[in-house]
């Protein structure tokens, strides 16, 4: 996710309740609940501004959205997950994308309703059932993008830690030191960073993830199989919370209505999710089969902290490449929230100093900063958030609002049947990987204390 603080008119000037309020204005009762009416690209009824994306720019973008995670904690949910786990992840793959076609089809409808509306995913929802379904995707979105950014900020913060070990032979800078550290880091970036540079942050996480996904396969071939070397036990709980790092690592449909919005030719998106998910796979599949193979019950949550520490200069590479792309990930997460909250309490967006977007942007860091404090591993808020809000807009959403909007035309009875399989999909995927993330958090740090 990005900020489309260039992109966007003056009414992110106004609070969300007037913006949604501006896409009533321009509602055609007669075109609501179906795609019947919509009217075809080049006739004199097409009156929507097309951006500038192509197909494979916003499938860098969906790609750089949650993919630098994914690598880290991939491995060790495949390992705590058995040959299973390759299945799980095959079907969290079909399933999402699925739900990403469907929402494309959504947000089509909305978008040619109307025009103006600058929350593509909130106005799926408002369009569909109105203020509930709009409050739905707000919670969810928000959380997703809180969660991620924390996600990001503990990366960042463990590489800087395991960078000074590396170099200086001390641990006297503690972990939740470097996690106030990369906080001021990701603060600094969030305040300054900026809208046009959005595609090449897009096109540089994606570069850098490949890179240092190719550099940490070959530290660990170098590293070498562990000695004695024994399978992970796989249980009911490890496969569960396993299955949660499998929804977040495949996440981010709260982002892909505003991807597709800023797209050239928006129903090219279907490519673009198909494109972004086979990449992800590509990066996903050899790095966890590495992982799983050399070093299985020995796995680390982060499997940077498996490569030998004798691979000094590799291990430095591998360490700032994955902080850089972890802050940048965390400000492509950030900036949709700061941005929604900014407009909701008036900041003006073209002043980057202005005492309100500094307030948002410092409270949203401090959120972020407490939240990685009490919960100080990125797996557990992988599983967490992905069992949870990631879940709910990825499987759920999507097919509830297709039921409203869909066409009933020959092909309705097979939309129920894979809305009606996706929607059972995320409830049971959800209540089991929800329920085994927060029992392990409070075994973990409460009842052990």
């Amino acid at each position: 996710m990005f900020s489309f603080q260039d992109l966007q008119t003056k009414e992110l000037e106004s609070p969300l309740r007037t913006r949604l309020s501006q896409c009533e204005e321009h509602h055609d009762p007669d075109m609501e609940g179906s795609y019947e009416s919509i009217p075809l690209i080049g006739s004199e009824n097409w009156k929507v501004d097309t951006g500038s994306l192509g197909m494979v720019g916003a499938a860098l973008f969906i790609v750089g959205e949650m993919t630098g995670s994914g690598i880290l904690g991939v491995p060790c949910a495949l390992a705590h997950s058995g040959y299973s786990g390759f299945g799980m992840m095959l079907l969290c793959v079909v399933v999402a994308s699925y739900t990403g076609l469907t929402l494309s089809r959504n947000w089509m409808h909305v978008r040619d309703q109307y025009p103006h509306c600058s929350n593509p995913y909130p106005s799926i929802g408002y369009t569909a059932y109105g203020r509930k379904g709009e409050i739905a995707v707000q919670v969810c979105a928000t959380v997703t993008l809180i969660g991620g950014c924390c996600a990001y900020v503990l990366i960042a913060a463990q590489s800087l830690a395991r960078f000074i070990y590396l170099e200086f032979d001390t641990d006297v800078i503690g972990y939740r030191t470097c996690v106030v550290i990369m906080g001021l880091v990701f603060l600094i970036v969030l305040i300054f960073g900026a809208g046009r540079e959005s595609m090449l942050v897009a096109v540089c996480a994606t570069l850098l993830s490949v890179l240092f996904t190719i550099l940490i396969i070959v530290g660990i071939v170098q590293t070498g199989k562990t000695p004695d070397y024994k399978p992970y036990p796989v249980t009911a709980k490890s496969w569960f919370l396993s299955f949660g790092k499998f929804l977040f690592a495949f996440g981010g449909h709260s982002a892909f209505p505003n991807f597709q919005k800023e797209m050239k030719n928006p129903r090219n998106f279907p490519g673009s999710v198909l494109l972004a998910y086979l990449i992800k796979l590509v990066l996903y599949v050899p790095i966890g089969l590495v992982g799983v193979i050399f070093f299985g019950l020995e796995l680390d949550a982060n499997i940077l902290n498996n490569i030998d520490n004798s691979l000094k200069i590799l291990n430095v590479c591998i360490l700032l490449l994955v902080a850089i792309q972890a802050i940048m990930s965390a400000t492509i997460l950030g900036n949709p929230v700061a941005d929604m909250v900014e407009g909701i309490v008036g900041a003006p967006i073209n002043k980057l100093l202005h005492w309100k977007r500094l307030t948002v942007r410092l409270c949203f860091v401090l959120l972020s900063v407490a939240i990685c404090e009490a919960i100080p591993r990125f797996d557990l808020i992988m599983s967490l958030i992905g069992g949870t809000t990631i879940n709910a807009a990825v499987f759920i959403l999507p097919s509830i609002f297709h039921f409203k909007l869909a066409k009933k035309d020959k092909w309705w009875n097979l939309k129920v049947t894979f809305d009606s399989l996706s929607i059972l999909f995320g409830v049971g995927a959800g209540v089991v990987c929800t329920y085994a993330s927060l029992a392990h958090i409070i075994d973990e740090y409460y009842n052990s204390s």
